[in-house]
C-alpha cells in the first residue's frame, strides 16, 4: 500500500512540474492609430484657403507634403518600439495607420521629419516596391533626380507681401527642403501612455501658425524668401525644417 501511495505522489510531482514548464505568462497587446494633420486656430488646416502668416502676409497653400520616418514608442525601461519606418504625409488628405503593440507603459513617442541619411544618400527609388513611400510611385514626385535624394517637405503656393488685401496672391512660394542636413528628430515631451489591452488614437498635429514665424531665431519671412531647392538656398530649407519641428506637438 505504501509503494501505491508513493507511485501516487511520483506522478502527481511530474504533472505538477511538466504543468510548470508548460505555463507561460499571457502576453497581451493594444491598437494604437497613430493620425497626422495640420491645425491652424484649433481646425484642420483647409487647402487652397488664403490665410495670414505671422509677418502679415497673405498666403495660399496648393501642396503641402512631408516626410515622417521611424515612428516609435520609447518604453520606461528606455528600449524603443519600432511602429512605422517611412510615411509621407499628405495634408490635404487623411494620414494615418493602426499597429498592435505589447501593452505596458511608454514615456516617449520619437519619429524623424524627412530621410534619414542612410536612407537618402545615393538611392534608387526604383530598388523599393510600389507600396513603399520610397518607391517610384510612393514618392510622388519627393525624389531629385538631378541631385540624389528625397525631398523631406514641400510647400508650394503663391503669396501676397503687399497687404493688396482682397487681390489673389501672386508671389509664388516654393519651399522643397531636403539633403541630409535638413533631417530633424522629434521627441514628444510630457508624454504618458499606459496601455491595457486598449484602443488607442495619438495625433501627431502641426500647427501651421508656427510655420512661417521668427523661431528658435529662425526667421521664415516669405517677403524676403520664398524659394529653395535645398542647395540653391539652403538657409532657408534649414529653417523651414526647424519651424516645421516646432510646429508638432502630440495628443493623446
Amino acid at each position: 500500500m505504501n509503494r501505491f501511495f508513493s507511485l501516487l505522489a511520483f506522478v502527481a510531482l511530474v504533472s505538477g512540474l511538466q504543468s510548470c514548464k508548460e505555463y507561460k505568462p499571457e502576453l497581451t497587446t493594444s491598437t494604437i492609430t497613430i493620425k497626422f494633420d495640420a491645425l491652424r486656430d484649433g481646425s484642420r488646416f483647409q487647402m487652397g484657403r488664403i490665410f495670414t502668416d505671422a509677418y502679415g502676409n497673405r498666403v495660399r497653400a496648393d501642396l503641402f507634403r512631408n516626410y515622417i520616418s521611424m515612428v516609435s514608442l520609447v518604453s520606461d525601461d528606455g528600449s524603443e518600439l519600432l511602429l512605422k519606418d517611412f510615411l509621407l504625409v499628405d495634408y490635404s488628405i487623411d494620414n494615418e495607420f493602426t499597429v498592435e503593440v505589447p501593452d505596458g507603459r511608454y514615456s516617449a513617442l520619437k519619429l524623424g521629419v524627412g530621410i534619414p541619411a542612410e536612407f537618402n544618400t545615393d538611392q534608387d527609388p526604383a530598388n523599393y516596391p510600389n507600396s513603399s513611400p520610397l518607391s517610384v510611385a510612393g514618392s510622388q514626385g519627393m525624389f531629385w533626380q538631378w541631385s540624389t535624394g528625397y525631398i523631406f517637405a514641400k510647400f508650394e503656393g503663391k503669396a501676397d507681401t503687399l497687404g493688396v488685401g482682397s487681390a489673389q496672391p501672386t508671389l509664388n512660394i516654393a519651399i522643397h527642403a531636403g539633403n541630409d542636413a535638413s533631417f530633424r528628430a522629434y521627441e514628444s515631451p510630457g508624454f504618458t501612455l499606459d496601455l491595457r489591452k486598449s484602443t488607442r488614437t495619438i495625433a501627431v498635429h502641426l500647427d501651421v501658425d508656427k510655420l512661417f514665424a521668427p523661431l528658435e531665431g529662425n526667421e521664415v519671412n516669405l517677403t524676403n524668401n520664398a524659394v529653395t531647392h535645398s542647395q540653391n538656398n539652403s538657409q532657408l530649407a534649414r529653417d523651414y525644417m526647424d519651424n516645421l519641428v516646432a510646429a508638432l506637438w502630440v495628443e493623446l
